[in-house]
């Protein structure tokens, strides 16, 4: 089995138009698959026949429910998300606090990769009973979204034009969807712009927003726009 496996993985599926999960994937099935058909060769070697196998099974059901409940569950969700991919290698996911990139999909349990270069290992059966975030999935495209508090006697149309140039000028800003600047709200007291625009990766949200607020104050300062204090609440004020 682990030589058939082997060969699928490294030699056959490369040449097939599959990406690197699925591969990954469908490698992990033909062995699971495997493995079952060996147990079942042997079993069937040995001349044990449907109705001692009913007999076993039975007597393994009852340590299974006590000993290996943990274990099956885990292995089944494996099949799972083998089979219907909710989640594959390279995804960035999200699962109770732990976010990361998938690295592994196993029998027992998935190796994501956090960012700090550190392995969390999550059992499988935590991907398929609880609520699970997976950023790469759908939409690979990520958002970058900026906002800025202005005083309410600025300019808004040359803050708009600086916030648009700056995003327009950002290779990495995809041209559709195109960016977009915006007038969130205004007080009495200072106005807010959000600025909204597209990248190819959410991996790449990080840097490109830097980048961007960077970009964005230099041009402020230039034309000596400065940026509204937002006050602090009644209560914090008051504190001692």
């Amino acid at each position: 089995v682990r030589v058939l496996r082997s060969w699928i993985s490294d030699q056959f599926l490369p040449v097939t138009r599959l990406d690197e999960s699925m591969r990954t994937s469908a490698a992990n099935l033909v062995g699971y698959l495997g493995y079952f058909a060996v147990v079942m060769m042997a079993v069937s070697s040995l001349g044990i026949g449907l109705e001692r196998m009913a007999w076993i099974v039975s007597a393994l059901s009852v340590g299974i429910g006590f000993g290996l409940q943990a274990v099956v569950q885990n292995f089944v969700s494996g099949v799972i998300l083998v089979a219907e991919r909710p989640i594959k290698v390279g995804d960035w996911v999200s699962l109770d606090g732990v976010e990361g990139n998938v690295r592994k999909i196993s029998a027992r349990a998935t190796e994501i990769e956090m960012f700090d270069c550190s392995t969390m290992i999550v059992p499988n059966s935590e991907f398929i009973t609880k609520k699970v975030r997976n950023v790469t999935m759908a939409n690979p495209l990520g958002v970058v979204t900026l906002k800025f508090n202005m005083p309410l006697d600025v300019n808004a149309d040359v803050v708009r034009d600086i916030m648009r140039t700056a995003m327009d000028t950002q290779p990495e800003v995809l041209d559709k969807p195109a960016p977009a600047v915006t007038l969130e709200t205004f007080n009495e007291a200072v106005l807010t712009f959000s600025a909204t625009c597209y990248v190819s990766s959410p991996r790449h949200v990080g840097r490109v927003r830097s980048e961007l607020m960077f970009e964005m104050l230099s041009a402020l300062r230039k034309r000596d726009i400065k940026m509204q204090a937002i006050p602090p609440p009644d209560d914090a004020a008051s504190a001692p």
